[in-house]
């Protein structure tokens, strides 16, 4: 099976921690500031995962790329994958008069 794409939230929640701390002003002001809820924060800082637009704002603050802690497919298995010929059976105009 092809491995997925994945998100580095646990490198990502590294960094925010450190800068969080450096910071020192709290994470509610900090939170407000980026855009988002300190629950965020908490859950990026602890690698759990948060989503997108959340991620982006984070890393905008951050003044990092969001596509650093992307980690793509394996593309030998992604491409194979997209290249087989579906099989299956459309239901979609079967059996209607104009289809």
């Amino acid at each position: 099976m092809a491995r997925l794409a994945t998100y580095d939230y646990r490198g990502l929640g590294r960094l925010l921690r450190a800068r969080l701390e450096d910071d020192g002003r709290g994470w509610r002001v900090c939170a407000a500031e980026i855009g988002v809820c300190a629950s965020d924060l908490s859950r990026i800082c602890n690698g759990q995962s948060v989503s997108a637009p959340k991620a982006i704002a984070v890393c905008d603050w951050l003044k990092l790329s969001f596509r650093a802690f992307y980690d793509p497919p394996d593309s030998a298995d992604a491409e194979r994958e997209t290249t087989e010929e579906f099989h299956g059976k459309s239901t979609e105009t079967e059996g209607r008069a104009d289809g």
